[in-house]
Formats: C-alpha cells, structure tokens, sequence
C-alpha cells in the first residue's frame, strides 16, 4: 500500500488568477519532502506544475473558493491538511516547520504569522526559493506550542486559513466545511480553534498575502459570524465578548441594518438578542439602538434612526442628568420613550478621547509637535490636557502650549460643541531621550469626565531618523520615537526620488529630483482617473511641472498617487522629514502624503478655511444670517444687479441654469452672472465669476445678489433668503421617478428630511415646468403652492439648434456619417454611491455594433468617478461621462439608450429613436423609486431587458411601430419645447 503523503496543500483556482503562478512556485520549492498539491476548481487548459500537483476540475461550483477547497480537502489523502490562496506566497520551511510542530506535539493544529506582502515593506520580500528575508523571516515572538485559543485570544485577530495546518483526523472528525459563496475563512479557522485540545502558535511568518479578497455578501457573512458567536457561547464563553464587539464594530452588521425595511431577514432578529450583552454596552448609542430595534423588529424606528444619522446626528449633543449620580446622556431620537430603558441613551462610550499629533518636525536636534486633543461632545474651552511619551510603565511628562485651532472644530463633524481651544504644541528634546521605542499618548479633563490613551496621526505614513532617533508617525499608530535599535535603514529607491518642491504664481506645482526620471512623463492617478504631465531631464536631474489636466482644468478633490509609469515616486528623507507645507493654489488647497516607503500623494480639497467648512461653521453662519436680516436690525439687505447660478449643488456648468445664464447675459449684459463651484471641475465663458460653494465668496453672492437660479435643493444650510431676492427652481428634469414627498414608503430611495424639504421650498419664488404632467407631478412632490412657470425646458434649446449639434459632433471629433448612439442610464438608489456598474457589456457591444457606429456612454455623474471602461474599444465606445452638459450629448446622438433617465423626455423633442434598457424594470419601479406613469404603456421605444436584445434593435430594430406613440409621448411630456423657453424665462425674471 503506498504510504499517504504528510501533507496536503488544496490551492482553489477559477482561472484568471493575477497571481497564481507565484504561489505554485512557492509551494514547488517547499522544504517538506512529502507534500501534495491540489489544484482545485476551473481548470481548462492548465497543467500540472511539476510533480506532486494534483489537478482537480469541478463543474458547477468550480468558481467558488469554498466548494472547491471543500472539494479538494475531500479529495486530499495527507495526514496533515493546508489551505494556499493563489495570490499568496508560502516561504520555503513554513510548512515543514508546522507539520513539525504538530508531529512534535500532537496538537490538532499549528498557525504561523501572516504578513501582507510588498516588494518594500522590510520583511516582506521573498528569495527565489520563496524563504522570507530579512526583518520578516524571524520570528516576531516566542512560539506557543500546546496552546489553545482561551490561552491565547490573539488568534481570533487573524483568522484566515493560509497559514494554518490541521491534523487529518480532527479535521474529519468535526466535519469543518467552508460555506459555499462566502469567500471567508473564519467559518472554519475559529471553530477548529475552539474545538481543539490544543493549537501550535509559532512565531515565524508563514504566509505572505496580497491582501484582501472580493467583499462577500454582508448578511451571508454576518449570519457567519453569529454562528461563531452562539458556538463561542456554548464552548469559550469567556472569548464571546471580545468577539461580539467586534461583530457589532464591524461594516456586515451596519449594511445588513441599513437595508432593512419592513422586516428584521428571517433569524437575524433572534441573534441580535444573543449577543453578549457586555459588548453591546460597550458601543456608542448609535449602534446599541439600531440593535436594540432590530433585536425586537421595529423597523419604524430603525427607519427613522436611519434617517436621522443620514442628517440631524451632527446637531445633536449630550444632556448631563440625576440629581445624585449625574451622568451624559445622548439626546437622540425615542429618549423619551417610555418603551426603551434609558441606559440605552448612556453617552459613557460616546465620551471617548480624541487625540491626534498632527506634524512632527526636526529642528536642531529637537522635535517640534503639533496636534489636538478632546473629548467628543465636550466642548473644549473648559477642559484641560496633559500629554507624555510613554514606554511600557515608563512615562516623560511633555510641557505643552496651548494654541488655537479652529480647524479641528472644522473638521469635527458636529454642530455643537467648540474644539478652538483644543490644540497644543510640544518640543521634544531627543539628546536625553532614553532608549526604547516610546508613543505619544494623552489625557484630557472636561466637565467632570476624563479619558487617556495613545494619541493617533495625521492621514498618511512618515518615517525619519534624526539624531539617532527613528520618528515613525502614522495615522493608526501616532507618534513613535525609537532610541536605539532601530528597525533597520530606511528603505531607499531610485525611482522618482523628489528633493525639491515649490508652487510657482499660476498655482502650478513643481517636483525637482536628482538623477534621471524613469520615463518622460509624471502621471497622478485617482481610481480611474489618470492625468500626466511632461517631465524635463538635463545633467542636473528631472523636473515636472503638474498644473491644470489636458481637459484646462484643476485637479479634482481626492487623494491622488503620484507615478513614474506604474512606480510610486518617492519623497526624499529630507522631504520625509520636513514636508511642504499644505499650499493653496486656485480653488484647491493641496498637502502632501507619504507611505512608510515615502510613495508620494497629493491630497487635494476644495479650498475653504476653518470658518466655512464644517457643521460648526454652518450653525454660525446661519445665526448670524438671520441676525442680519431679522426684524430687530431694522435694515433691509440692499441687493446688487447679479445673479448666482447652481446646477447640481456646484458641479456642473449645465442644464437649465446654463441655458437661463447665457440668455441672460446675452440680453442684459449689465447683470453680473455669478456661477457656483464646488470643485472647480468646470469652466465658464468670460466675464462669469466663479465662487467656491461654501466659501465667504458665495455667502456674499447669495445674500446680495437679485436672483438665484439652481436646478437642485442645494442651498448651503446656513443660506437665509434677504428679502427681495428671487429664486428660481429649474429643476432638472420631467419627473418619471418618484420625487420629495412621494418617496414616502420607497425603502431604498434616498429622502431628504421633511422640516429640510420645507425649508428649501419656502424660499422658491418660481418653478419652472416643461408641462402640464410635470407641474402635477412637482407641485405635489414638493408641496409648492407658489407660481409655475409652464416655459418648457431652457436646456432644450439646444435640440433645436443644428448648427450646436454640428458643433458638438466636431468637438467630440465625430464624423457626419457616423451614427451616435448614446447610452445614459440612470443611477440606483440602492447601489452604493459610487459603485460605477453598468447593465451593458461594454466589451459585447463594441463587438455587435457596425463599424460605422460609435457608442458614447454617458454615467450618471454621482457615478461617473468610479467608471473604468475597457482598454481597447476606442474606435468603437467611448467614455464622455465628464462631457460638460448633458443637453449637447442629446443634440449630437442620433439615437437615445437609456433605461428610467429623464433624458427621455428631453430627447423626445429630437423625434429621433430611442431604446430602453430595463433589466431591472421590476425592481426599480415596486422597492426603489416608484413611478409617476406607466413606464411599459407610454415609453416611445422598446422596452427590452437584456444586453442581446439591446443589441438586436440596435442592429436590426424597426422602429416604426412605435411612430404613433413616439409622437403622442412628445405632445403630452414636452409641449412647450420650441427653443425658446430660455427667451421666456429671462422675459420673466426681467420684464
């Protein structure tokens, strides 16, 4: 009888695996003589490695990681049993050191560290035999063996499966299984750990992963996870509560809660109820009422929680309350609902100590420290902080001066209370440090509440040596300073290494480096988004100069990664340890981040200072806005001949504003045209001002300008309406989904709270409609009862034009006789904002469509940033998903793709076909929005649900049966369309 091999190793593949041949070559240069490697899952055209690979092909299930490694440990014949993922690496000893473990101890298991893999990350790397080298190879601490998870609770900090082995027989014996569908590890890992007589924990890393997996279903994963929790319960009880607080901390728990409506899903409720109760009252009151609504299926004040942490929970704070034992409750919602025990409402969690060290730099052989620290709802002017460097036991008392801060009130998030007074400065004298590895930690005293803790860092890594001292500051960790023994020399790299910054007088940033640049252009990228500029190289190094992108506009807000190709460029240590300063340029302001290799990024956001941005700053300008123009001043706010423009709460330069704007100008070119930006991604003819939303600039606008004139309910909070002002409210489009007050039982559709509603409509002196179903359809949605302007659509004027769509076709670089069909679907409320999917195979339509047909893809702008089209189908789609406005894409296309868009609508003026793409018709109209109309019976084209039938029409679709219906959808929804309701609006507002 052949003898079974000690080892088997089930590594699950469905092909595709970016990885996968790095991990097979770790696992062919194993130590462990006697070792199987099965290859399980979709495996067309692979073959076997080399010796020892077993291949195992799977059919229906084959995609799935946990069937197929259920699949392959079924098949496995070894005494021990491991589990590789294709995208780790497995250095050469680690599975002989833990195959040796176990024959040593008998134990039921053995698990080494895992490290997230990275070519510069010190003890990351691997050799060519896949053994680990330097800082990673040894051992991060002393091995456990025997041990067990009760002794040992670190292990429930890590649960994967990559660098574990078990015995056979316990594997068998427990029946453990991988969940089809999950893609998780846990379900297995913290189960045999509880159930084993004993665990081997060795010190050595053992596996080397690329990081995380695909993100599984929430409620499939939370079930998972409270299948744990109950098993904890009956076998580690003591384990249960650390590992129920972090089931409640964690994202499944929240997105399964968000997305109940009117019922708790089936057993969930039950659960919630089992969970430790020490670890609910450890968490903040938020989270233990949406447990607690949950636990006992009230789903009407989960909805109403809901909605008030969307909006209100910012302008909430703490109640002191008891005549004896005083204590802080949370004025939220239900606190006085005689159904809920008030401890529920116990702000003790919620007190917690924030403390950040904000900059650290070198001077002299000294540090100079900046950060903050309070306690969160406590207003700051009151309380009183110290702050030391501690190591182990050992503390040194720092003295600090208090310094102002407004910016950390800014960026607090809440309305009111005032951090001003929360920021401190600190020098640390590094010659009398001693050695060890010391961290910043705080403690704050604030009305009678204190809290202490390690202090966390500004966003963003910096590591530097000074004077013998190794300074790490990281967002997680805070400040470390390290005395001696440092954790060897920084890492150096030759690509892109930056010695020099500075900002010209146009704004434009300007990285100087020694040596030669790896290539002749210096990209940022976003997602996405990339951008690039040239770089110059003379004997004296490189130089990039990174101004606005080739579209003439500034960079976006967000966190840009700066690259030479697909390298990171690099700060050098200088620049590491002393970083420019955060700069303003434009509307933008600009500061620097690093990694802990010094990879460079941009974090860019939109230029507004600490008194107009933030909560905090809102509620005081909207106090003293309504002192301006009450009633006890007296005085009455003199308006200027201006007016200010909003389209899309300051994100676009279009729609109906646009048209109204440029008529305006046109006619009375003595009104000052105002427009709104709130990210500068647009640009404006001459003479336009551009304010920044939010900005001084734009509280001055609003509150001394004649008109206002937006298409969206975007008004900045703090916006108090002078007397005599006009606003007009365009809108922005016939309305076939739900609006306003109609969303009222759509559970997914995202509303806006009724006393906010209300407040922006009240300061409505004229709504423009483009029909009779559409004045219906807005008055009642918004609850307006003031004048409707029935002017038709100004930013149909344009389909009108011929000359504009010309225009627009040879912008786009488009030939007369190439037909343009335009695909613009709408966006899905019950999508996360910013998932960027579309229902159409980009890749199949290129293939399907005719030479002669150019698709041009058109993403809603809240998911537009998110978009990645396939590489290589130029010639036949495009993405103009940032083309400037709408209504010129609708003026160039010959036919309309769209599934609930109100671009139908405005389309319909054209008479040219259009194809509705609904797959998920159903759905969308009954649980997300809601319709005004029927859909199916009116939509002037054919309805059709799948990519191959979109395609079909597209091909081969006769559309003259839809003549009669087209021409009726056109007179009822835009019957006042005739290119001049720009003119009539403008005659409105000046006569």
């Amino acid at each position: 009888m052949t003898e079974p091999p000690r080892l088997s190793v089930v590594v699950p593949l469905h092909g595709g695996e970016e990885h996968a041949e790095e991990c097979l070559k770790s696992l062919h240069a194993q130590t462990l003589d006697d070792i199987e490697v099965i290859l399980a899952g979709r495996l067309e055209g692979l073959r076997p490695p080399g010796p020892g690979f077993t291949l195992l092909a799977l059919g229906d299930g084959g995609d799935d990681p946990g069937a197929a490694r259920n699949a392959g440990a079924a098949f496995a014949t070894g005494r021990y049993l491991a589990f590789a993922d294709p995208g780790s690496v497995v250095p050469a000893d680690a599975y002989r050191m833990l195959v040796d473990a176990l024959d040593h101890t008998g134990s039921d298991l053995a698990c080494g560290r895992i490290r997230r893999w990275s070519p510069y990350a010190s003890g990351g790397t691997t050799t060519e035999t896949g053994r680990t080298s330097g800082a990673g190879s040894r051992a991060g601490a002393a091995a456990r063996l025997r041990t067990h998870i009760t002794r040992h609770p670190k292990l429930l900090d890590d649960p994967r499966a990559g660098g574990t082995v078990f015995r056979r027989e316990f594997w068998n014996k427990h029946g453990f299984a991988f969940p089809a569908g999950l893609g998780e590890d846990f379900p297995v890992t913290i189960p045999a750990h509880v159930l084993s007589t004993s665990a081997d924990v060795l010190g050595d890393v053992v596996c080397l992963t690329r990081g995380s997996r695909p993100p599984a279903d929430p409620l499939r994963r939370l079930r998972a996870m409270l299948e744990v929790s109950d098993l904890l319960g009956r076998h580690a009880p003591r384990l249960r509560a650390a590992y129920d607080l972090r089931l409640t901390e964690g994202p499944d728990l929240e997105a399964v809660l968000d997305a109940v409506r009117d019922r708790v899903p089936d057993g969930l409720a039950e659960a919630l109820g089992r969970l430790d109760p020490g670890a609910v009252e450890r968490l903040p009151v938020l989270a233990r009422l949406r447990i607690h609504f949950a636990a006992h299926g009230m789903t009407g004040e989960l909805a109403e929680l809901r909605m008030f942490a969307e909006s209100e929970i910012r302008h909430r704070g703490v109640l002191r309350r008891g005549l004896v034992h005083r204590r802080w409750y949370l004025d939220y919602p239900f606190r006085r609902d005689p159904r809920l025990p008030r401890s529920l409402f116990d702000a003790t969690r919620d007190l917690r100590l924030v403390a950040r060290a904000d900059d650290v730099r070198p001077s002299g052989g000294k540090l100079l420290l900046t950060g903050h620290a309070y306690i969160a709802h406590l207003d700051s002017g009151r309380g009183r902080f110290e702050v030391w460097l501690q190591r182990e036991e050992e503390r040194i008392a720092l003295p600090v001066r208090r310094i102002h801060r407004p910016d950390v009130t800014a960026d607090s998030r809440q309305s009111v209370v005032c951090h001003d007074d929360s920021g401190f400065e600190a020098v640390i004298a590094l010659d009398t440090l001693p050695p060890g590895r010391w961290a910043l930690h705080a403690r704050v005293r604030a009305r009678g509440v204190t809290r202490a803790g390690r202090a966390t860092g500004a966003p963003g890594e910096r590591v530097f040596d000074v004077a013998g001292v190794r300074v790490s500051l990281t967002h997680e960790r805070g400040l470390t300073l390290t005395v001696g023994a440092a954790d060897g020399p920084l890492t150096k790299s030759d690509v892109g290494h930056v010695g020099a910054v500075r900002w010209t007088d146009a704004g434009e940033l300007v990285l100087e480096g020694p040596g030669r640049f790896p290539g002749d252009r210096i990209a940022l990228e976003r997602g996405a988004e990339r951008h690039s500029w040239p770089v110059r190289q003379d004997e004296n190094g490189w130089t990039a100069v990174i101004g606005r992108t080739a579209d003439g506009l500034p960079l976006a807000a967000g966190t840009w990664r700066v690259l030479a190709g697909d390298e990171r460029v690099r700060l050098g240590p200088a620049l590491i340890a002393d970083p420019p300063r955060p700069h303003v340029a434009g509307l933008h302001e600009v500061s620097f981040r690093t990694a802990r290799d010094g990879a460079l990024s941009l974090a860019v956001r939109p230029a507004l200072g600490p008194h107009e941005r933030g909560p905090y700053a809102t509620r005081r300008r909207l106090a003293a806005a309504r002192s301006r123009t009450s009633g006890r001043t007296g005085r009455r706010t003199a308006l200027r001949n201006a007016a200010v423009f909003d389209s899309y709460g300051g994100g676009q330069y279009s729609c109906n504003p646009r048209a109204v704007s440029e008529e305006l100008a046109r006619r009375h070119p003595d009104v000052e045209i105002v427009w709104v930006t709130r990210d500068g991604q647009f640009t404006v003819p001459p003479g336009v001002r551009l304010v920044l939303h939010g900005s001084r600039e734009h509280q001055e606008a609003l509150s001394t300008s004649r008109f206002v004139v937006a298409n969206r309910r975007t008004q900045p909070g703090w916006y108090h309406k002078p007397r005599g002002q006009t606003v007009v409210q365009t809108w922005h489009g016939t309305p076939l989904k739900r609006l306003g007050l109609d969303l009222e039982g759509m559970p997914y559709a995202r509303q806006a709270p009724r006393a906010e509603l209300t407040r922006q409509v009240a300061t409505w002196d004229l709504l423009l409609s483009p029909s009779p179903f559409a004045t219906s359809a807005l008055r009642r949605a918004f609850g307006y009862a003031g004048e409707v302007l029935e002017s038709g659509y100004p930013r149909n004027d344009v389909l009108f034009d011929p000359a504009r769509a010309r225009a627009v076709r040879r912008r786009l670089g488009v030939p007369d006789d190439r037909r343009v069909v335009l695909y613009a679907p709408t966006w899905r409320d019950d999508e996360p904002e910013g998932a960027g999917r579309l229902a159409l195979d980009l890749t199949r339509a290129a293939r399907a469509l005719d030479d002669d047909d150019l698709l041009l893809v058109r993403a809603h702008y809240l998911v537009a940033r998110h978009l990645a089209i396939p590489e290589g189908l130029g010639h036949r789609v495009r993405d103009i998903s940032k083309f400037p406005d709408m209504a010129d894409l609708l003026a160039a296309a010959d036919v309309l793709v769209t599934d609930y868009s109100s671009a139908m609508f405005d389309f319909a003026c054209t008479g040219r076909p259009m194809v509705f793409f609904a797959p998920d018709l159903e759905r969308y109209r009954d649980e997300v929005r809601g319709f005004y109309l029927d859909f199916e019976a009116v939509a002037p084209g054919p309805v059709v649900r799948t990519g191959d039938d979109l395609l079909d029409v597209l091909r081969y679709g006769d559309l003259g049966p839809f003549a009669a219906r087209y021409e009726e959808f056109a007179r009822r929804f835009c019957p006042w369309d005739d290119g001049h309701a720009s003119a009539r609006v403008v005659t409105r507002m000046l006569p």
